[in-house]
C-alpha cells in the first residue's frame, strides 16, 4: 500500500507498564486506523495513551501493578515546513521528519513530558494538540463545539480568507495601542506624584552644573591656591632674611658692609668682579621669590572654590556615584520631565490612533461578517448533506450569523451552530442536543467537509459508533473513509461494517500469563491489513 504523504500523523506508538499493557509497539498508516478489540480488552487504553501525548492530565492508576513508572511514547512523521517552523519557534526542532514525544508517569502520580527529547511543560503539549490534532468523542467535544472553533471553521471553509488576516492584525495593534495608552495613563498619575522632587533633583543639580572639566579646573585651583598660602610664609622668612628686620641686618645689607670693606689691595681685580656678581645674583633670586607673590591670594575666590568642590562630593555621596554619574542623572531627571511635559501630547496621539484602528477594525469586522454569512450559507448546506447521508434522515443544520455590538478577536460576528434532527421540531444549538450519537455524526460530518480546509491532520474517533448499526454504521465508515483521504484517522469501533472500510485493524486483544508463578494480564496489539483485514472483518461479523 503506497501512504499518502499529510503535513503529520502518527507512526508508531510504544507502550511500557502502561496499565495492562506490557511493552507493546503500535504502528499506524496515515489513512483510517480501526481499533477493535472486545470489551474490556484495552482498545480504549490506546486512545488514553494518545490523550496523554496531547497533555491530558494522567491517573497513576495506570501505572502497571508492581511497576515504578509508565512510559508513553509517540512518533509522528511530518513532512510540513509550516509544522517544523512551529517547532522551531516553541523551541524543540528537529532535523529529519519525525518528532518523538514521550510522557512517563511514576506511580507517585508524578509526570515528565518530552518533546524532541528536550523536556516540555503539558500547556506546550496542549497548544500543539490543539494545532494539530482533533479528539472526536461523545464527552470531548468542547473545543469543536466553542463559539471560536465554529466561527474558524467558517472562516477556514472561505479558503484563503486574508480579510480575517488583515482583521486580525489591525485588531492586535489596537489592543497593543490600547495598552500603551493605558500604560502611559498610569504613568501620568505616578508623574504628576514624581514632578516635585524631579524639580528638585534637577535645579539641585542644575545649581552645580557638574562636569568632569570644571571639577578638575577647581581642584588645580585649589592646589594653586593652597600653595600660594602656603609660599607667602616662605618668602616673608625669606625676606626677612635678605633684608633684614629690626633685630638684626639682612644678609643684603651685610654683603654692602663687605662690599664697602673690601679694595683692591685685599682682592684682585678678578675676584671682586666674582664678589660682584655674586651680590647680583643674590639679588635678583630675591627679586624673583618676590615676584612669585604677585599673584594675590584671594580669600573670597578661595572659598568660593571650596564650597563648589564640597557641592560636587555631597551630591556623589547623595547619589552614590563619580561626576560622571551625576551628569547621566541630570539628564535621565530632564528625560523624565520631558516626557511629563509631552504626556499630554503623547496621550492625545494614542487617542488619535486608537480611534482611526477602531474604525478601521469596524470596517474590515464588517466585511468579514458579510463573507461569513455568504459562506455559512454553503456550509449549511453540505452539513445537511452530509448529516443525512449518515442517515440522519430529514436533519437540517444551519449556521446562524448575529452582529455584536462591539468588536472582539473575531470580529462582530456571533455564532449559532443549530440542528433541527427531526423535521418540524425545531432548531436547537448543537451542544444542546441530547443525543451524543447524534452529536457524533454531526461531529463527524463536520470534519468530513472541513478536514481538507484547516491546520488539522490527524482526527482521533472516539466510540464514533455509538447507538447504531445496519446501514448508519455503513454510511458512519464511509465518512471516516472520506476524511482519511486528507487526514490520518484513528477511530475506535467494534462494528464491521466501520472496520471494512479502513486501511489498518488494530486488533487488541487480552491474554493471561504466568509470571513469578502468578498468573497477570496483557493486552497484546496484532495489526492487520491488506488481504488479512478483509478476514478480520469476517470475523468480526461471525462474532457480532
Amino acid at each position: 500500500m503506497i501512504e499518502k504523504q499529510f503535513g503529520l500523523n502518527i507512526s508508531k506508538l510504544t507502550l511500557k507498564n502502561f496499565a495492562t499493557f506490557d511493552d507493546q509497539t503500535v504502528n499506524f498508516v496515515n489513512q483510517f486506523n480501526a481499533i477493535v478489540g472486545e470489551t474490556g480488552s484495552g482498545k480504549s487504553l490506546i486512545l488514553d495513551a494518545l490523550q496523554l501525548i496531547l497533555g491530558h492530565r494522567a491517573d497513576k492508576k495506570l501505572v502497571r501493578k508492581s511497576c515504578d513508572y509508565a512510559i508513553v511514547e509517540a512518533c509522528f512523521s511530518c513532512n510540513d515546513s509550516g509544522i517544523k517552523q512551529y517547532f522551531n519557534d516553541i523551541g524543540f526542532p528537529y532535523d529529519e521528519t519525525e518528532i518523538v514525544i514521550k510522557r512517563i508517569l511514576y506511580k507517585t502520580g508524578k509526570t515528565k513530558s518530552y518533546i524532541n527529547h528536550q523536556s516540555c511543560s503539558l500547556s506546550t503539549l496542549v497548544e500543539f494538540s490543539k494545532n494539530y490534532i482533533d479528539l472526536v468523542g461523545q464527552f470531548e467535544n468542547q473545543k469543536l463545539l466553542s463559539d471560536d472553533y465554529q466561527l474558524a471553521l467558517v472562516d477556514n471553509y472561505a479558503v484563503n480568507n486574508t480579510l480575517k488576516d488583515e482583521y486580525s492584525i489591525t485588531f492586535q495593534e489596537l489592543l497593543k495601542t490600547i495598552k500603551e495608552l493605558d500604560q502611559l495613563l498610569t504613568k501620568k498619575a505616578e508623574f504628576a506624584q514624581k514632578l516635585d522632587y524631579i524639580s528638585f533633583q534637577i535645579s539641585e543639580i542644575e545649581k552645580l552644573n557638574p562636569s568632569i572639566e570644571d571639577e578638575q579646573e577647581l581642584l588645580a585651583k585649589k592646589r594653586l591656591l593652597q600653595n600660594l598660602d602656603e609660599n607667602r610664609s616662605s618668602v616673608a622668612r625669606l625676606n626677612s632674611l635678605f633684608d633684614g628686620n629690626q633685630a638684626s641686618s639682612g644678609l643684603l645689607s651685610l654683603i654692602n658692609q663687605i662690599e664697602n670693606l673690601l679694595t683692591d689691595k685685599l682682592l684682585d681685580e678678578d675676584s671682586l668682579s666674582q664678589f660682584q656678581n655674586a651680590k647680583e645674583t643674590l639679588n635678583d633670586i630675591n627679586y624673583k621669590i618676590n615676584s612669585s607673590l604677585d599673584i594675590d591670594f584671594n580669600e573670597t575666590e578661595f572659598e568660593s572654590v571650596l564650597t563648589s568642590l564640597d557641592s560636587y562630593q555631597k551630591l556623589k555621596r547623595k547619589f552614590s556615584v563619580n561626576t560622571e554619574g551625576l551628569i547621566t542623572i541630570l539628564t535621565n531627571f530632564q528625560t523624565e520631565r520631558d516626557e511629563i511635559d509631552n504626556i499630554h501630547e503623547s496621550i492625545n496621539l494614542y487617542e488619535d490612533r486608537i480611534t482611526k484602528l477602531k474604525i478601521q477594525a469596524f470596517q474590515l469586522a464588517e466585511k468579514l461578517h458579510e463573507r461569513r454569512i455568504k459562506f455559512a450559507k454553503e456550509l449549511s448546506k453540505k452539513l445537511t448533506e452530509e448529516v443525512r447521508q449518515l442517515r440522519m434522515i430529514g436533519a437540517t443544520i444551519k449556521i446562524e450569523l448575529t452582529k455584536s455590538i462591539d468588536i472582539n478577536k473575531n470580529g462582530v460576528s456571533l455564532i449559532n451552530f443549530l440542528a433541527e434532527t427531526n423535521p418540524g421540531e425545531g432548531f436547537y444549538k448543537i451542544k444542546d442536543i441530547a443525543s451524543g450519537g447524534e452529536l457524533s455524526r454531526i461531529l463527524l460530518a463536520l470534519r468530513t467537509v472541513l478536514s481538507t480546509k484547516d491546520s488539522i491532520s490527524v482526527f482521533l474517533f472516539d466510540e464514533i459508533d455509538s447507538g447504531i448499526g445496519g446501514e448508519t454504521a455503513l454510511a458512519v465508515g464511509n465518512a471516516l473513509a472520506k476524511v482519511a483521504l486528507s487526514s490520518q484517522v484513528i477511530a475506535i469501533t467494534h462494528l464491521p461494517q466501520i472496520a471494512n472500510f479502513s486501511a489498518k485493524i488494530i486488533k487488541v486483544s487480552k491474554e493471561i500469563i504466568s509470571f513469578n508463578d502468578s498468573d497477570r494480564t496483557v493486552s497484546i496489539v496484532k495489526e492487520v491489513s491488506g488481504k488479512e483485514l478483509k478476514q478480520e472483518v469476517s470475523l468480526m461479523s461471525s462474532l457480532n
